[in-house]
């Protein structure tokens, strides 16, 4: 199926070619749904996209992802769950974090990354979503946020500096990210409306909190409840419902674990699922 170009029709009309990737995204958004008759090269007759193998499996999860009966016992509700496993997971993360270091990668291996990530989020009632943003997008948002980590390493006076660009840039991916972010059953494109100020506000803030040692964690989750108060365009709120305190014991947890270095792909495992699981649709 990869790599082929698909027809679909729909309100007595024929739309296409889409690549794979755009028809997994009106499967995740609704707009292709099981009874819809679609057709590519190779095929002898149009078909139900639900009677294809592989296509739109009944669980209405992405292939390959075994179901967890533990995760679903243990968000229950509204809350967002993450199937992932601890090795694709953990090789992954590597691969990011060397890809921020050497720069230039960054823009191709975010984008990958999410594609894979998102797919392995469960919303509500089974639901699924797909992130369709491409390699390349914004790769000079990404170039210029991964050389602002440098600035560190020369003066703090250049950290400070790269504060505001780093803000900027933030607001950016996350303008970006949610544009591209599309859900099963959802009416239209999400939109990210928080502004410059707050979030250079909160990445001020953050640092400063450190100096308390233990306020970063409330405000880490104040920053995030007020980044999902800025996600518009469902027809459901995102929240955050993770305490200040839970984030602190649990983070504190997964830093000192890592010191041993062998717990490290499944103490990230454990701490990405509850983090997910924080994520509920109201």
């Amino acid at each position: 199926m990869a790599g082929r170009e698909w027809f679909v029709a729909r309100g007595g009309e024929q739309d296409g070619p889409f690549p794979d990737e755009q028809l997994r995204a009106f499967i995740a958004s609704g707009a292709v749904t099981p009874e819809t008759l679609v057709w590519c090269d190779g095929m002898s007759a149009w078909a139900k996209a639900g009677a294809i193998p592989g296509l739109m499996p009944a669980s209405r999860r992405p292939p390959g992802v075994p179901v967890d009966a533990a995760t679903h016992q243990d968000h229950p509700g509204n809350a967002l769950s993450a199937n992932v496993d601890v090795w694709p997971l953990f090789g992954r993360v590597v691969l990011l974090g060397i890809c921020q270091l050497v720069v230039i990668p960054l823009p191709w291996a975010v984008p990958h990354f999410l594609h894979w990530f998102v797919e392995r989020i469960e919303l509500p009632q089974g639901q699924r979503a797909a992130f369709v943003g491409k390699p390349g997008d914004i790769w000079w948002v990404f170039i210029l946020y991964a050389l602002s980590g440098y600035a560190s390493l020369y003066s703090n006076y250049l950290q400070l500096l790269a504060i505001p660009l780093s803000a900027f840039l933030l607001l950016l991916i996350a303008r970006w990210f949610f544009a591209n972010l599309v859900r099963e059953g959802s009416a239209g494109p999400l939109k990210f409306t928080g502004e410059y100020l707050p979030m250079l506000g909160w990445m001020v803030l953050l640092p400063v909190s450190i100096l308390t040692i233990i306020g970063w964690a409330w405000v880490t989750t104040a920053w995030v409840r007020w980044g999902c108060k800025n996600v518009v365009g469902g027809t459901r709120q995102l929240i955050f419902t993770a305490t200040g305190w839970n984030y602190l014991w649990r983070t504190l947890v997964f830093g000192l674990t890592s010191i041993l270095l062998i717990p490290i792909p499944w103490m990230l495992r454990w701490y990405t699922r509850w983090i997910v699981s924080q994520f509920a649709l109201m």
